[in-house]
């Protein structure tokens, strides 16, 4: 059997400060994890395995790197709903210093931010195999005989 989705969803969990779903149903709150996965596998550009998956878990069993690389993108997706829906926290701030830019802008930062340790995260993944550097000596033909 593959990873179960609740693994992923576990990852992302504990990224996250606040609980947005508190007061969702719990079907409301699967199927809103279930689009944030989906909405970040695209961004995992060359997975080692298989992303496809079901309403439970994936086809393959996911190493550790992976299941972080899609909770990190899940996590980029949540911010950039939250940045898009900046109207729903307005209310909040009833003082007469809040800027409206000034939380746009803080908001895109804090995503682009979380967009660079995902990458980070990817690069170190392409840059391993089993937890081991790839050896790119072999790429430049050290060791088949040729010297």
């Amino acid at each position: 059997m593959g990873t179960p989705l609740q693994v992923i969803y576990d990852a992302f969990f504990s990224r996250m400060l606040e609980d947005e779903w508190e007061y969702w149903t719990k079907e409301e709150m699967e199927m809103d994890l279930f689009f944030l996965l989906n909405s970040a596998i695209p961004w995992f550009k060359f997975p080692r395995k298989s992303l496809e998956h079901n309403e439970y878990a994936f086809i393959e069993q996911l190493s550790n790197e992976e299941v972080q690389i899609l909770a990190n993108y899940m996590k980029c997706e949540w911010l950039n709903r939250t940045i898009l829906t900046w109207e729903n926290i307005k209310p909040l701030y009833e003082e007469r210093d809040f800027s409206q830019a000034n939380l746009i802008d803080k908001f895109t930062k804090l995503l682009d931010q979380e967009k660079k340790n995902a990458e980070k995260l990817e690069k170190i993944y392409y840059r391993s195999i089993s937890g081991k550097p790839f050896k790119y000596s072999k790429l430049a033909g050290k060791g088949n005989g040729r010297n």
